[in-house]
C-alpha cells in the first residue's frame, strides 16, 4: 500500500493546531513540544504536496486545502474513536458485518434459508450474486467474507473449501424435439446453440466440451444468464447445455423443455463449492455448507427425483 503521508497522530496535530490558531497553544493542549508540533505540521505539507496553514495571519488560519483536510481529518478521528469504543465494549459474540457472494443458479434456492442462519452469526449482513470468478478474487480481496460458486479453486493457502454439489451437464431442446432420437450434429444442423457467455464457468466448461467433441456449433448467440438462455430455448431458437440446478430454479416450466442425457465423452459435472478465508469466522463457513446441501437434499433433489429421475442419481451431494 502506498504511503499515505500522514497517521491519526499527525491529524490530531493538525485539528488541534486549527482549533487554536497558535502552535504553542496546541503544543501545550497536547503535551508536546512547540518545535514538535512544528515539525509534523511541516512534514503534513510536504507529504501531502499542499499548504494547509496560513502563517501570515494571528491566529494562524486554514487555506482552501486546508479547509477540506481538516473536515476529513475531524472524521477520520471520530471514525477510529468509534471502533476503540466497539472495541473496548463489544463481547464480539457475533461478526459485525458479512459479506456473501454466490453464483446465481444457487440464489433462488439458497438465500432465503441461509439469511435465517446468518441472522444467527452477524449483526448486518449483504448476498450478491457476482460471477463466481469475479467473487473468488473477491474473496481474496477481502471485498467478501463467504462465496459459493462453481468456479474450481486451485489450491491456495488463504482458503479453505466446503465442498456442497456436484451435478451432471445435460441437453436441453425445444418441447418439440420429445421424443426425437437425434445426434447433437443432427440437432446442431436444425437449431442454433444458445451459448453461456465466456465468461462464466458454465461457458468456459460447455465451449471445451463442444471443442472436444469437434461439434460443429457455430456461434451465434451468447447470453450472460440461464433464464435467457432456457427462454430462448422454450421458444423453439434454439437448444443449450445446462446443469439440472440452472435448470429448475429458472421457472420456466419444465413442460416446455425437453431434457436429454449428454453424450458421455468423458464425465462432465459442475461442483459448487463454499469457500472462506482460512481460520476466520469461527465455524460459520463450515455450517453454511452443511445447511446448503440440507436445502438440496430437501428442496432439489425431490424436484429433480420427479421431473428428470434418470439424472437424480448423477447428483453428489457433499
Amino acid at each position: 500500500m502506498k504511503e499515505l503521508g500522514f497517521d491519526l497522530k499527525t491529524l490530531e496535530v493538525f485539528i488541534v493546531t486549527a482549533q487554536t490558531g497558535n502552535m504553542t497553544m496546541a503544543a501545550k493542549q497536547l503535551g508536546l513540544t512547540q518545535s514538535s508540533v512544528s515539525q509534523t505540521l511541516a512534514n503534513l505539507e510536504r507529504n501531502l504536496d499542499a499548504q494547509l496553514l496560513d502563517r501570515s495571519v494571528r491566529p494562524a488560519g486554514l487555506t482552501i486545502a486546508g479547509r477540506y483536510v481538516y473536515e476529513q481529518a475531524n472524521k477520520l478521528i471520530a471514525k477510529a474513536k468509534s471502533v476503540r469504543q466497539v472495541v473496548l465494549q463489544d463481547k464480539f459474540e457475533k461478526i459485525h458485518s458479512l459479506r456473501v457472494a454466490m453464483v446465481d443458479s444457487l440464489a433462488s434456492h439458497l438465500s432465503t434459508p441461509l439469511v435465517k442462519l446468518i441472522k444467527h452469526h452477524s449483526e448486518s449482513w449483504t448476498i450478491s450474486t457476482e460471477l463466481s470468478q469475479l467473487a473468488r478474487e473477491s474473496l481474496i480481496q477481502r471485498d467478501v467474507d463467504i462465496v459459493i460458486s462453481d468456479d474450481p479453486s486451485e489450491q491456495n493457502e488463504y482458503l479453505a473449501r466446503f465442498p456442497i454439489v456436484k451435478e451432471p451437464f445435460l441437453v436441453v431442446l425445444p418441447k418439440s424435439y420429445e421424443g426425437k432420437n437425434l445426434t447433437l450434429e443432427q440437432i446442431s444442423k436444425e437449431l442454433d446453440l444458445i451459448r453461456y457467455a465466456d465468461d462464466s464457468f458454465l461457458g468456459r466448461t460447455i465451449e471445451g466440451y463442444i471443442s472436444r467433441s469437434a461439434l460443429n456449433a457455430p456461434e451465434k448467440v451468447k447470453l450472460d444468464n440461464t433464464q435467457s438462455v432456457l427462454s430462448c430455448v422454450s421458444a423453439g431458437l434454439g437448444w443449450t447445455i445446462t446443469t439440472p440446478l440452472c435448470l429448475l430454479q429458472n421457472g420456466i416450466p419444465r413442460e416446455e423443455l425437453t431434457c436429454l442425457a449428454l453424450p458421455e465423452l468423458e464425465g462432465l459435472y459442475r461442483e459448487l463449492s463454499l469457500y472462506s478465508r482460512q481460520n476466520e469466522l469461527d465455524n460459520l463457513p463450515l455450517c453454511m455448507s452443511q445447511n446448503s446441501q440440507q436445502i438440496i437434499r430437501d428442496k432439489f433433489l425431490p424436484k429433480l427425483e420427479k421431473e428428470l429421475p434418470w439424472l437424480s442419481e448423477q447428483v453428489q451431494i457433499g
